[in-house]
């Protein structure tokens, strides 16, 4: 994919402040600190257009990304939501709610979970949650360069079976730029109009 132009063009907490120029989108989710804003600038070849930080729960609104004036890559508040009060809570999975309940043009979810921890309780209800929205879906182990490759192969396989997935994640490194282009292969078709 060769990226032209990439730019954050709004943050919103509701359907009100959703982009309506009916351009595809591909949502990234995950848990907290699962490396969504890292792999957004991996895509887009940014180093700071999306902000990631250390602190989990960080992103609390949802960010939109034009990318080449044809789609948008959408990043999600994190599942499971650490270190935040009950309040921000309630309004973060509001906010998750409202954007899969109103998202027209919402054409595929990208899920990360980290390869470190397998049987995560959150990625499960999670990625059940996601697919009763029935939209196409691609999981991807973010941050696969921090095991080696048979410690990664196993936990790929525990991944997909502890979360009765049909195949494996596709293992990605937002530092080392690796499978980036099959992320963008699988994602083609869906936003190419």
């Amino acid at each position: 994919m060769k990226i032209i132009s990439a730019e954050m063009v709004t943050s919103a907490a509701d359907a009100s402040g959703f982009p309506d120029d009916n351009l595809p989108q591909i949502a990234l989710a995950g848990r907290s600190n699962a490396g969504k804003s890292s792999l957004i600038n991996a895509l887009c070849h940014s180093r700071g257009m999306a902000r990631s930080s250390q602190a989990p729960g960080k992103t609390r609104l949802i960010n939109f990304y034009r990318v080449n004036d044809a789609f948008y890559l959408v990043d999600l508040p994190g599942f499971g939501y650490a270190k935040v009060g009950r309040d921000m809570r309630d309004l973060m999975e509001i906010a998750l709610r409202a954007y899969f309940d109103s998202a027209k043009s919402l054409k595929g979810v990208l899920y990360l979970v980290d390869p470190r921890v397998p049987d995560s309780p959150v990625d499960h209800a999670a990625l059940e949650w996601i697919l009763e929205r029935d939209r196409p879906l691609m999981v991807l182990a973010a941050r696969a360069d921090q095991l080696k490759k048979a410690a990664l192969e196993k936990a790929l396989a525990e991944i997909a079976k502890n979360h009765q997935l049909p195949e494996s994640p596709l293992p990605v490194s937002s530092l080392k730029k690796t499978g980036l282009d099959e992320v963008w292969a699988e994602l083609m078709p869906l936003v190419v109009q």
